[in-house]
């Protein structure tokens, strides 16, 4: 089984996802293990929690095809961002 990996942008968002999942569960994700990783994201990708929602997006946005194919091959069935929940209006300076 090839080993997932992930960018460090991706691993601080899930880092973030594990903070905001923990906080509205109580359910602490082990992410040192991928087993806890996978579990994370199952539960997750399946939440109606705003909060999390809004994470989950920012971790998936953050993945190539092929680490999302990797992904589903482990029976983690992601689904597509809520574009709207991660977009942010930029202001402007000044």
């Amino acid at each position: 089984m090839d080993t997932l990996i992930f960018s460090q942008t991706a691993i601080f968002r899930m880092q973030q996802l594990a903070s905001c999942v923990y906080h509205k569960t109580g359910v602490r994700h082990r992410m040192a293990t991928q087993d806890g990783m996978l579990a994370l994201l199952r539960e997750a990708g399946a939440s109606a929690d705003r909060d999390i929602r809004q994470y989950y997006d920012s971790f998936v946005m953050e993945l190539n095809k092929r680490q999302l194919d990797m992904l589903e091959a482990r029976d983690v069935s992601m689904r597509k961002p809520f574009y709207a929940s991660v977009t942010t209006p930029i202001r402007k300076a000044g």
